[in-house]
């Protein structure tokens, strides 16, 4: 491990910026020795290349690779016409000219159709003609047309491609004919030939388009038949002169000695036929004694730079001895003081530097990295039955298993008893997610050799920058969250921080501060309630009202959520959860008598000793509310793990009139899995889908949640509806009732008479704007103008709260602190 460079004293920096110099002269004697080097090499290529081997295999090479690639390039392109003949056979204008009687119209699109076959096959095609079945020309394009009728109707297995010999004997043209199908009989299997369809191509313009874009080695190009009977003109001066090299060497051609290359072609009807790629042989001569002289220039110019080299880098090299030397009593020194002594990783100093410096990097110049926090399973036991010594042994192999499994830009460190960190330059969570299932694997694997061979578990929790945050104490609570949940979880478990489950670990002193400051919010009765209404969407009835907590701000939480995230990490949720439920019902009084109260709890509340469906009761029963009253939400915040019993406290709480609601469905999976596995009077739709109907796969999941359901017999209620648009939409999905900013904010009951829904339906939302608290997010409504403030996750367990809540963000609900009036 080595740790970067701090800041250091001048002599250091004197040190560093005196290698750097020295390793700038290394690098420009070398550039200028190369240099030197590159100028004779140059001159001497053409030497080497006569010296080692003949010119003219190689010539020879040249020439038939050149030939096979021009004859690829010809059967291509042979087929590539043959296809766009076959195409403008087939097409209704061709056929149609072939009629007993055809319109004009119909010759001049048939001629049009010829156009088009010569303008695709650009300057190759230089004629084309349609010929019925007794030879007539019954339309024509390009150059004189009679000239094809001597090819005609192909016979069958004909392949209609042939070379057309000139009056000199030479080859001149490239013939292709394809018969064209007309209508088959109602009682044949089979099209008859009509007539034909037939095309020219230059074969000298052939090979010349084959030819363009390769690397020329050939002098003339020639198209001739298996017995050489025929040929094609020559398509000549495709090089250029050969090069003469100075006056030291000649590279000379015999223009009586020709070099060929041979290439056969295979296309049907031109099998056999050879494309021929020739030029004069090229022979370099070069005098004996010249080469006797480079040879001794070489020999000179490599003593030279050798013993030149010598000379410049003898005092460097003991420069950089000494050097070295005191680099290396500098690091020894540098390491002792960062380094972990017993595994060769950093230490806990070493990491803090080092994870700064990163988060630094990160701010600065936007580099991600990863940190993994790993944590020895059943470390002290190891320790207390085989000793300490084998303990020192675990913990070197774990550094060891370390080292192996990161890159060189990864560091790795002990930052504790058996706890490692691992720094990962430019990595992400997936990425990080890799190397620490890699070390796990590798140390539950038995090893043969190693300073400790048995398995090795361990836990790790993991996070990232940016996406986990910005801040080295953030980044270092949130890998220990996660590492602290797969602990709890059993151990051997690699875990990515999550912000939904993980928030409430921190260390022992902050949830002990937490602790005493929730104890005095709840003794001092620092909450108060508020309380938002549920209105019946048929009738505009309220049927009920959701009772909700508010903090002082004096009491030292900014907000509720704040407050109630501060009880998850310090452990009161349930002291915080039976407070709120004491504040909501002291205000029953408010709520008229034919109206629901509705009140939030976590299922897991139900899973701890300490509260019960009898304690809910309980509670109720000091407050003298009759259970018939009481709408009770529950808030699906992690996973249940005893559903049976949670099914048995619903089932109690329904026998003793208590209806039950599943919050928040469709917040994510929140809500689902207990629709899943229990029955519900009430369904409440999380805002997150009544705000985002207007996109096509949210209604989609709107509409199936409403059907689910109205298939169950549970009512539905829309939360967080602010628009009238909003507010249309949930009536015409039959959605039973809703809640939200248009139909009433959160506060004291003063009026409780049917709402003019039509009306409200036909209106504007309401505006104003939004004094906005640090660390709010806003976010605009569907309906311009109006605002609205929310976070991404569902309330904490036993916020009365129809919004979502966070630690760092609270939607007021109409507080005056936060929303001005509109």
């Amino acid at each position: 491990m080595q740790p970067s460079r701090p800041d250091t004293p001048d002599a250091i920096s004197d040190f560093v910026d005196g290698r750097t110099t020295l390793r700038l002269v290394k690098i420009r004697l070398a550039l200028t020795l190369i240099a030197v080097a590159i100028l004779p090499l140059a001159v001497l290529a053409p030497v080497a290349r006569s010296v080692l081997g003949d010119p003219r295999p190689a010539q020879q090479e040249r020439l038939a690779g050149q030939a096979e690639r021009i004859s690829v390039e010809v059967q291509r392109e042979i087929e590539v016409i043959r296809g766009a003949m076959r195409a403008a056979a087939g097409s209704e204008q061709v056929v149609g000219a072939l009629a007993k009687k055809p319109a004009e119209k119909t010759i001049n699109q048939a001629t049009d159709a010829l156009q088009g076959l010569l303008d695709e096959g650009a300057s190759l095609i230089t004629a084309a003609a349609i010929v019925d079945a007794s030879g007539a020309i019954r339309a024509s394009a390009g150059g004189d047309a009679t000239s094809l009728l001597s090819l005609g109707i192909p016979a069958p297995g004909d392949p209609g491609v042939r070379p057309v010999p000139g009056p000199d004997g030479g080859l001149v043209d490239l013939e292709i004919a394809l018969p064209i199908a007309g209508a088959p009989p109602a009682d044949a299997s089979g099209a008859p030939t009509i007539g034909t369809i037939l095309a020219s191509v230059p074969i000298d313009g052939l090979l010349r388009w084959a030819n363009a874009g390769l690397p020329s080695a050939a002098e003339s190009l020639q198209f001739v038949d298996p017995d050489r009977q025929f040929g094609a003109a020559e398509v000549a001066d495709l090089i250029a002169d050969p090069v003469d090299v100075g006056s030291l060497i000649e590279i000379k051609t015999d223009p009586n000695a020709l070099a060929r290359g041979v290439a056969t072609m295979t296309t049907p009807g031109l099998v056999g036929w050879m494309v021929i790629a020739s030029a004069p042989q090229s022979i370099m001569e070069i005098p004996l004694a010249v080469v006797a002289a480079l040879v001794v220039m070489i020999l000179l110019l490599l003593w030279f730079t050798v013993w030149m080299s010598r000379q410049i880098l003898a005092p460097a090299a003991a420069m950089e001895e000494q050097r070295a030397q005191f680099h290396a009593l500098y690091m020894t020194a540098r390491e002792a003081a960062l380094q972990d002594s017993l595994t060769g990783l950093g230490n806990h100093r070493a990491f803090q530097e080092t994870l700064t410096r990163m988060v630094e990097r990160a701010r600065r110049h936007g580099h991600r990295f990863a940190l993994v926090l790993l944590d020895i399973d059943e470390f002290k036991s190891v320790n207390d039955s085989r000793g300490h010594a084998v303990g020192d042994e675990l913990l070197m192999e774990v550094g060891t298993l370390i080292r192996g499994a990161i890159r060189g830009a990864d560091v790795g460190f002990r930052i504790g008893g058996d706890e490692f960190a691992l720094l990962l330059a430019e990595a992400d969570v997936e990425g990080a997610l890799v190397v620490a299932r890699r070390i796990l694997t590798r140390g539950l694997e038995g090893r043969v050799s190693g300073h400790y061979r048995e398995p090795i578990s361990f836990s790790a929790g993991l996070t990232a920058c940016p996406e986990g945050g910005m801040d080295r104490l953030e980044l270092t609570a949130q890998a220990d969250a996660a590492l602290y949940r797969g602990k709890r979880e059993g151990r051997t478990i690699v875990n990515a921080y999550d912000p939904e489950i993980d928030r409430r670990h921190v260390d022992g002193s902050m949830r002990a501060e937490l602790s005493a400051s929730i104890g005095k919010v709840i003794e001092s009765r620092g909450l108060t309630a508020v309380y938002q209404p549920i209105v019946h969407l048929d009738t505009g009835r309220i049927l009920g009202y959701e009772g909700l907590v508010r903090v002082d701000p004096a009491s030292g939480f900014p907000h509720t959520g704040a407050l109630f995230d501060a009880a998850e990490i310090a452990g009161r949720v349930l002291d915080l959860d039976r407070a709120a439920l004491d504040v909501v019902l002291r205000g029953i009084t408010q709520v008229p008598a034919d109206a629901l109260l509705s009140v939030n709890v976590s299922p897991r509340s139900f899973e701890t000793p300490e509260f019960s469906a009898a304690s809910f009761l309980g509670i109720l029963r000091r407050h003298d509310v009759e259970p018939r009253r009481i709408l009770m939400e529950l808030t699906e915040r992690d996973a249940v793990k005893d559903p049976d019993r949670l099914r048995a406290t619903i089932e109690t709480l329904r026998a003793a009139g208590v209806r039950i609601a599943a919050d928040d469905v469709g917040a994510g999976n929140a809500g689902l899995r207990l629709l899943s596995q229990f029955k519900f009077d009430v369904v409440k739709i999380d805002l997150s889908l009544v705000q985002g109907a207007d996109r096509s796969q949210t209604m989609s999941v709107l509409k199936s949640l409403i059907e689910l359901a109205g298939r169950s017999g549970s009512l539905t209620i829309a939360e967080g509806v602010e628009t009238a648009a909003q507010l249309e939409m949930i009536r015409q999905l039959d959605v039973d009732a809703a809640q939200g900013y248009l139909l009433g904010r959160p506060g004291a009951i003063t009026d409780s008479a049917p709402l003019d829904l039509d009306a409200l339906a036909a209106s504007q939302s309401v505006r104003g704007t939004v004094a906005v608290a640090p660390g709010v997010i806003p976010a605009v409504t569907p309906d311009p103008g109006a605002v609205r403030v929310r976070t991404s996750r569902s309330a904490p367990i036993g916020i009365m709260s129809s919004e979502p809540l966070t630690a760092a963000a609270i939607i007021a609900n109409g507080a005056p602190s936060s929303f001005a009036d509109r």
